[in-house]
């Protein structure tokens, strides 16, 4: 097998699913973030031992796929529909190439993650469109590192504590030296950072922060002094939020995570399995009796689940269900999460409730 880490075309990409799902800017970075492999008859593209999670698409070529509880296994051919999926889909097992054949690696973690954000920037699109107020979907669009410190499912709610604030040209936002007291992000304007030279006094140009930038949370996060001043280069918006909402969202939310063990017993008194991703996904892969709702639509179409049952949500991860069970809970449901999500339900075989 030969690795080739030079990029995949973006065209690639989205014959995949779910990544044909992802937006344009999303594709374009996963682009950068693939690993081209060639492999020979007989090699072995993955198999239990693989530690790492990854994401493998079949790009030419046809592999057997070994697929849990299936004596025989799944033949997969480039250009069909099973190979529109990763071939480390939940329950499948592991696989070996039949023909001379390349595939697709992507970080697992990082694919998920970005579903995660991508289905949430669809959200506060959606919300925006419905309800007049500010588009939030750059700032997630924006895939930063500070909101990525931030759990999932307290995004929503980190848009419902900002606090919009008109800034002119020239206005003075952190300087260095200060208390941190605000978390900002730039709904538009461009701001400049600028941190004193230690020798001569003078002031060193860092960066310009455009719309969809964040900055100040690093005082926040360390207790420390501003490390930087920033200030307008042109009049704009900020959204700010105040250190103690800012610290109080890093927290985990308070969700009811249950096993696979638990859920089953749930399932069996009644409880009904909420699938959040897309449907597509939930087309290929999904549990018995599951009903699908993704997690992008989950504001829109909330009046179509029933207040009295008891929901179970699940993704691949966790990380989407955990997004859609904060705002169900909020809402009055009483919902439960699936830790680890399929993939840890499937590595590891719940036995049936008693």
């Amino acid at each position: 097998m030969t690795d080739d880490i030079s990029e995949v075309d973006p065209e690639q990409l989205k014959r995949f699913e779910p990544l044909a799902t992802l937006a344009d800017h999303r594709i374009e970075q996963l682009t950068t973030l693939t690993t081209l492999s060639e492999l020979q008859p007989g090699d072995v593209i993955f198999d239990q031992n693989l530690m790492e999670k990854q994401a493998i698409f079949l790009l030419t070529g046809d592999a057997d796929v070994t697929v849990k509880g299936k004596t025989e296994p799944l033949r997969v051919s480039a250009g069909d529909n099973k190979a529109r999926f990763s071939l480390t889909n939940p329950g499948y097992l592991g696989a070996t190439a039949v023909s001379a054949c390349k595939i697709i690696r992507i970080d697992g973690d990082l694919l998920d993650m970005m579903m995660a954000w991508d289905q949430l920037a669809t959200a506060e699109t959606q919300a925006a469109e419905d309800d007049s107020q500010i588009d939030n979907s750059k700032f997630l669009n924006g895939f930063h590192k500070s909101f990525q410190q931030i759990p999932i499912a307290h995004i929503g709610e980190l848009f419902e504590r900002v606090e919009p604030i008109p800034v002119e040209s020239g206005e003075l936002i952190i300087e260095e030296g200060d208390d941190g007291d605000y978390f900002y992000l730039i709904e538009y304007g461009v701001a400049r950072v600028t941190r004193k030279d230690d020798e001569s006094g003078d002031d060193v140009h860092l960066a310009d922060l455009g719309e969809g930038t964040s900055f100040g949370e690093d005082a926040l996060l360390t207790n420390n002094k501003r490390n930087a001043t920033v200030r307008m280069n042109t009049r704009g918006v900020l959204l700010r939020l105040y250190k103690d909402d800012f610290l109080e969202l890093l927290d985990q939310p308070a969700l009811d995570w249950v096993t696979g063990k638990e859920a089953a017993n749930l399932i069996k008194g009644g409880a009904q399995w909420l699938d959040v991703r897309h449907e597509m996904e939930f087309q290929q892969s999904r549990l018995p009796g599951a009903t699908n709702l993704p997690l992008h639509e989950i504001r829109q179409r909330m009046e179509e689940l029933n207040q009295n049952q008891h929901y179970i949500c699940y993704c691949n991860s966790g990380r989407r269900s955990s997004a859609a069970a904060f705002s169900m809970a909020k809402a009055g449901f009483k919902v439960s999460v699936l830790v680890g999500g399929l993939q840890q339900l499937m590595a590891a075989p719940v036995k049936k409730a008693s």
